[in-house]
């Protein structure tokens, strides 16, 4: 079931967000730029306050959340994340067509998003092009993203 943010979804999210950076970006970054990217302890706090702000799309599972994407009014995706143990199994998928739906009620023209070397694949598969290289410096270190972009039209 995809569905938005409830109250207590915000334990997931920062597990997710925390796990996935740790093992799925691990083949594209380096230690030091994953630890800059999601220290630990886990801010579970800091969770909790951005989930009741952004109201993200979550992907229930057999009572638990899996996966999760943000996004704003303006069309500009943020926090695509899934669980590992559910990487590759459609998850993000079924999140980003409910982003793309949603974004079409809003009117936005277009997504837009920042997305490490790890996802981009992901995002070209569902129609966003590349725009630029981007470097983002986070806690002493500098990370590679891209902005990338997907027409709604």
């Amino acid at each position: 079931m995809v569905r938005r943010y409830q109250e207590g979804d915000h334990l997931f999210l920062g597990q997710i967000y925390h796990d996935a950076v740790h093992q799925l970006a691990a083949k594209d970054y380096t230690p030091a730029q994953l630890e800059a990217w999601a220290s630990k302890p886990i801010g579970f706090e800091h969770w909790a306050k951005r989930a009741v702000l952004k109201q993200p799309f979550v992907k229930e599972l057999d009572g638990r959340v899996v996966g999760f994407i943000e996004l704003d009014p303006d069309g500009h995706v943020d926090c695509t994340y899934v669980d590992p143990a559910y990487a590759r199994r459609g998850v993000m998928s079924e999140l980003m067509s409910a982003v793309k739906a949603e974004a079409r009620r809003l009117g936005a023209p277009k997504l837009f998003a920042e997305v490490s070397i790890t996802a981009r694949p992901f995002f070209e598969h569902h129609g966003f092009v590349h725009v630029r290289d981007n470097l983002v410096p986070i806690r002493g270190e500098t990370l590679v993203n891209f902005i990338m972009e997907c027409p709604l039209s």
